[in-house]
């Protein structure tokens, strides 16, 4: 039984293409990172998309291009030669749109120690209210 799922996230991989008497299909790594309590926590998944889709992500998709992609996820469970238990995420993409310009860098942005936001916000500090007597 698959999933739905919605990943925003970028590219880790360029797309690899792959033809054959059922039409195109594409196969690439992708990364989505989330900022929990000041922490980072990227989780990668396989992504292979067919047809008109496939087509368009190998023209315009590239390692580092920021992405929502829109698809079904499986969860495979193996064990390694090394008698390692891993988890593989599988998704099938059925839809993507491009999260940044045509030609922005792709490379992820850094961002400083008065970042409010670590997920991408260039918001600031809101400034303490001074009339603010609360200690809390």
């Amino acid at each position: 039984m698959a999933s739905l799922i919605a990943l925003t996230g970028r590219f880790g991989t360029d797309p690899e293409e792959f033809g054959g008497d059922k039409g195109a299909r594409a196969s690439f790594r992708f990364a989505s990172t989330e900022w929990e309590q000041g922490e980072e926590h990227t989780d990668w998944y396989s992504v292979s998309c067919f047809g008109r889709l496939a087509e368009r992500i190998i023209q315009q998709g590239g390692k580092g291009k920021k992405a929502t992609l829109w698809g079904r996820l499986r969860l495979r469970k193996y064990t390694t030669r090394n008698g390692e238990e891993r988890m593989d995420a599988r998704v099938t993409a059925n839809h993507i749109e491009w999260t940044e310009p045509k030609g922005a860098p792709t490379v992820e942005p850094k961002y400083g120690a008065d970042s409010y936001y670590k997920g991408g916000a260039t918001q600031q500090k809101p400034a303490s209210d001074p009339d603010d007597e609360c200690p809390f």
